[in-house]
């Protein structure tokens, strides 16, 4: 994910053992920041971040657009790079074939109203079935759903392939998919799991897009024991 909403979850386990931050990148969340939204600019926002708290090091765990921000930060910024967590998202997206997918997503989407809009995204990132209710209360509490980011983000992976970087990446990394994921389906997170050769695997098999939050606890062991095996 990319913004820190979503992961209160996870900032309440790991930071009894580790110290966590949770940020809001380029139009998501309470940063009002102007810069276009482009994954270099993210990137860089991240390491300025780092180096402002005279951070040398860090785990990175990116969710969705975040898994592609934590590649991004693997291959232009290792020495940064402790370890990675890619978690429900992609490696490679041929340019066309995803200007296509947004393209159709968002000619669907902008027939919505408002509401209807938040509550459509936030359902498609869950797998369970919820009350109207509940699915709204995620949508406040934990999703950042903009419509003029959502399109912007979702655009800025067009044309991906870090292909390379997870095959020559030789930091502890953990891929995480779900099967039941609609928005990033599960053979996304095969493909990177393939290319990353010494990488583990954690599949979720009562999750959608969100297991950070549907799978809040078995996410959070899974996390830890990632870390205990790497330290």
């Amino acid at each position: 994910m990319y913004s820190f909403y979503p992961w209160n979850w996870q900032a309440d386990e790991p930071s009894k053992y580790y110290r966590v931050i949770t940020i809001d990148l380029i139009g998501h969340g309470q940063n009002k920041s102007t810069q276009k939204i482009a994954l270099r600019n993210m990137a860089a926002n991240i390491i300025n971040l780092l180096d402002a708290l005279d951070i040398k090091s860090v785990h990175l765990v990116g969710l969705s657009l975040g898994g592609v921000i934590v590649q991004e930060l693997l291959h232009s910024y290792p020495d940064y790079v402790k370890s990675t967590v890619l978690s429900n998202t992609i490696s490679i997206l041929p340019y066309f074939v995803g200007k296509y997918a947004v393209d159709h997503r968002m000619v669907k989407l902008n027939k919505l109203t408002k509401e209807e809009y938040e509550c459509n995204v936030t359902e498609n990132c869950l797998h369970g079935i919820y009350p109207e209710k509940h699915i709204n209360k995620i949508s406040e509490m934990f999703l950042d759903v903009n419509k003029s980011t959502y399109e912007d983000a979702a655009s800025i992976s067009l044309g991906i392939n870090y292909t390379n970087t997870l095959l020559y990446n030789t930091k502890p990394m953990l891929v995480i998919g779900s099967i039941f994921d609609k928005v990033t389906p599960y053979i996304n997170t095969l493909t990177t799991y393939w290319l990353a050769r010494h990488a583990k695997l954690k599949t979720f098999y009562n999750s959608g897009h969100i297991p950070n939050i549907e799978c809040a606890d078995e996410y959070n062991q899974c996390l830890l024991e990632f870390y205990k095996e790497i330290n």
